[in-house]
Formats: C-alpha cells, structure tokens, sequence
C-alpha cells in the first residue's frame, strides 16, 4: 500500500530547512541540493512543491511573517493600545532564538530584493501587512487616550518599522552590543516618545 505523503507537512519540512541553512551558513549556501541534503530529501521531491530556489526563499519569507503575526495575535488578544504595541514590538524583535533565525530569513531576503523586482514586490506585499496592524494599535492608543494625540499614526509606524529592521540588523551582526536588553531598552524609549503626557 502506497504511503500517503502530508504535502503541506513535506513543504513545512523544505522551510525549516532552508532556515536551518540560512541561519548556519548563509544564504549563499541555501542551495536547491543543500536544502534537499538538510530536509532529507532528493532534490526531485523539492521540485515537486517548489519551482525552483526564489520559490523555496518566498515561502521561507513568508513562513516567518505568518508566524511572526500568529506570535503577535496570541500575545495581543487581551491587551489593546499601548500595551498592545509594546507585546507586538517584542514579538517581531529578535529577543531569543526562533525570532533571531526569523530576523536572519528576513534580513538574508531583504538583500536578494535589490536586484529582483518581484522579491521586493513579495517583500513589499508583507511590509504592507504589518504596516496595517501597527497603525491599528497606534490609532487604538489614541483613542484611549494613552497616545499623544498629535502625533500621525503614521509617523509612529514609520519609526516601528524603522526600531525592528535596525535593530535585527544589529542583532545579527554586533549580538555583543545589541543584546536584549538594549533591544527592550529601546523599545520603551519608543514608546515613552508617544505616550501621552498630559501637562
């Protein structure tokens, strides 16, 4: 009797797979034949859910944002406004090991996008995403009165987006100055700029 074969399981297994080799090796090493090494795979069976390697990098882009949001909307669901921001802000920093290889997925596809319009287009789709929910949180609290009212939303967001890629740079390249520590530190220096003060 044949086995049956979990397709969206075997894929899973192919992104974890390509993030183990971006995070061990970089991803000039996340090769078709490497990736299919490290997932126990023949590379025909990659052919088989992905087309070819910016396929398997998309999806491994995409992967990380999708858990990145499921992280964010489980450590949000009983907060709201400020608190809110400051929960989401930590869960899309690299504070440990699984948001520190996310930040390395993301920061290696970051640097494919210079020279490959519809990575940057996929790049752009996902940064839209999160723009969306930030906004929200900041917009929220206002409305609660926990935001200073005269600041646009939008800057905000600009500076969140601005804190996050920095610091996961930071975080990847100099780990000894951009500890966790420095990356809280940062954050509530954030958040205290657009906390209402009332006089």
């Amino acid at each position: 009797m044949p086995k049956i074969v979990d397709h969206e399981e075997r894929r899973r297994e192919v992104l974890d797979a390509t993030w183990r080799v971006i995070g061990r090796e970089g991803l000039n090493a996340a090769t078709v034949r490497r990736i299919a090494e490290e997932a126990g795979h023949s590379n025909g069976v990659l052919a088989h859910y992905f087309s070819n390697k910016n396929d398997i990098l998309v999806s491994a882009h995409q992967l990380a944002y999708s858990r990145a949001r499921a992280r964010i909307a489980e450590a949000t669901a009983d907060v709201e406004g400020l608190e809110a921001l400051r929960r989401a802000i930590h869960e899309a920093l690299p504070l440990d090991d699984e948001r520190r290889l996310e930040a390395q997925v993301d920061v290696s596809f970051l640097g494919l996008t210079v020279g490959d319009p519809h990575l940057r287009e996929v790049r752009h789709a996902s940064g839209e995403i999160s723009r969306t929910r930030w906004r929200a949180y900041v917009v929220r609290g206002q409305e609660l009165g926990e935001v200073d009212p005269d600041i646009d939303p939008d800057d905000v967001v600009d500076d969140v987006i601005a804190l996050i890629e920095s610091l996961s740079i930071g975080a990847i390249i100099s780990p000894e100055r951009v500890t966790v520590e420095r990356q809280l530190a940062q954050t509530e220096r954030l958040l205290t700029r657009i906390t209402r003060h009332d006089p």
